[in-house]
């Protein structure tokens, strides 16, 4: 397969995986000194990982968790975020401009801030009151670096008392069971790309747990690393107007997830079906991880999801394209 070292790869998800208790013994801290509510803060990427936390704390949590932009709720404030706020915000390069803005504002309001980067001497480690470690070759690092912290302060709130299964059975079967997603599905990646590498437009569709996933894909992915033209919808707001957009020849990307927002997802398939004939459909629901119970589904559905796009079919666009996923015209290139 093209950019996959399995060897590394594997070793590499095993560190991630240990770094998981790092994660409860933070939240284990912060359950013993008390909290109010949960800020989730991102930008870009960042804020389409926290979206899928977001998402599952609505349905297992009575805690307040929030989601914000960093570069928004700076400017405007927000009347629930005070000195009982814990902020999780994330950074591969630890210096995002505006995650490192709201640190420096969270410090000097005396918020405790838990930051995932991964550079543990960055500006956003040293501006965090605690910091967890993921490893920078796939945004299934990112996801599972959250899984300790978030899902260990739900357990100490007896919000998501199956956190040991949880991470026993991540332990026993996720290795093999990514490696296998990324096999299985990487020769189909190679023909998706090779049809749609040259499109002049992409709609990508997605909703609930996995609306996060189609965020990040089409703008992070297709959009800064391949300069393609997409857009990207809920499902849920598909048919208040941008179904009008859908012709026979119209390219769609339809990303099922497997919480209870699927039958949205279903709605959306079956009219897709009808009035496109370039319709493609990722089903995390065919790819689970042997040996996780179906009860995590949806708590490991972005993983999944990830993998396929991001793992498998960003790198065969990339092929056919011709256009490094590295290569940025204006992001970084200079100050704006």
């Amino acid at each position: 397969m093209i950019k996959f070292n399995e060897s590394e790869y594997r070793e590499n998800l095993k560190k991630q995986i240990n770094e998981i208790y790092t994660g409860k013994k933070i939240a284990d801290e912060i359950f013993q000194e008390g909290f109010e509510n949960i800020f989730l803060i991102g930008v870009g990427g960042t804020y389409a990982v926290m979206m899928h936390f977001a998402e599952i704390a609505k349905q297992y949590t009575n805690t307040p968790v929030y989601l914000e932009q960093a570069g928004e709720i700076i400017l405007t404030g927000h009347k629930h975020f005070n000195k009982n706020s814990i902020v999780f915000m994330a950074s591969e390069s630890g210096d995002t401009k505006e995650i490192v803005e709201f640190a420096k504002y969270c410090q000097d309001k005396g918020v405790r801030v838990v930051s995932l980067v991964s550079k543990p001497e960055s500006k956003l480690a040293k501006l965090s009151n605690w910091s967890i470690t993921f490893i920078p070759k796939g945004v299934e690092f990112e996801y599972l670096s959250m899984i300790g912290i978030f899902y260990g302060l739900l357990n100490n709130n007896g919000d998501f008392e199956e956190f040991d299964l949880l991470l026993e059975q991540l332990e026993q079967n996720l290795i093999d069971g990514l490696v296998n997603i990324q096999t299985k599905f990487d020769n189909i990646a190679d023909d998706i790309a090779k049809k749609y590498y040259n499109s002049n437009y992409m709609l990508w569709i997605g909703s609930g747990e996995l609306w996060g996933e189609v965020y990040l894909f089409s703008m992070c992915i297709l959009e800064e690393m391949q300069w393609l033209k997409t857009k990207s919808v809920r499902s849920s707001e598909f048919f208040h107007g941008t179904l009008e957009l859908i012709e026979k020849d119209t390219n769609v990307f339809l990303l099922k997830g497997e919480g209870a927002c699927r039958k949205i997802d279903e709605r959306a398939e079956r009219f897709l079906k009808e009035h496109t004939d370039n319709l493609v459909i990722f089903d995390t629901r065919e790819y689970r991880i042997e040996n996780i119970d179906e009860k995590f589904a949806n708590i490991l559905s972005p993983i999944v999801s990830t993998v396929l796009l991001n793992g498998r079919l960003s790198k065969h666009f990339e092929a056919n394209t011709g256009h490094s996923l590295d290569i940025r015209r204006y992001y970084r290139q200079f100050d704006y």
